[in-house]
């Protein structure tokens, strides 16, 4: 069975430890960057895109029955943060002007 648009979407289970730490990487450069960014964040954010690639073309996603897709993307993010080693991918908002980075629990007080 294949994910239709609007049918039913197959369960997105059984992640590779290498994807999972791949997420974590990730997760964790990108609340770097949001907390406390650096006057040239280049390497920084050159480093996110190189790693969205990596996730992206991770040999798994061709073996799901789900396949690559933004559901499967979500539940890779929540799976990794809850896994040793994981944290929560914070919250971007603008606040007053300003760019600012939440954890995602005090995201919904601040809009």
């Amino acid at each position: 069975m294949s994910a239709e648009p609007g049918g039913p979407r197959p369960e997105v289970t059984g992640f590779p430890d290498d994807l999972v730490e791949l997420q974590q990487r990730w997760t964790r450069t990108f609340n770097r960057l949001a907390a406390d960014p650096p006057a040239d964040g280049h390497e920084m954010r050159m480093e996110l895109l190189r790693l969205s690639l990596r996730l992206d073309a991770h040999p798994h996603w061709a073996t799901t029955e789900a396949g690559w897709s933004r559901v499967a993307r979500l539940a890779l993010q929540k799976y990794a943060s809850a896994a040793p080693g994981g944290e929560e991918e914070l919250v971007t908002l603008c606040v007053d002007g300003r760019i600012i980075a939440v954890p995602p629990g005090e995201a919904a007080s601040r809009r």
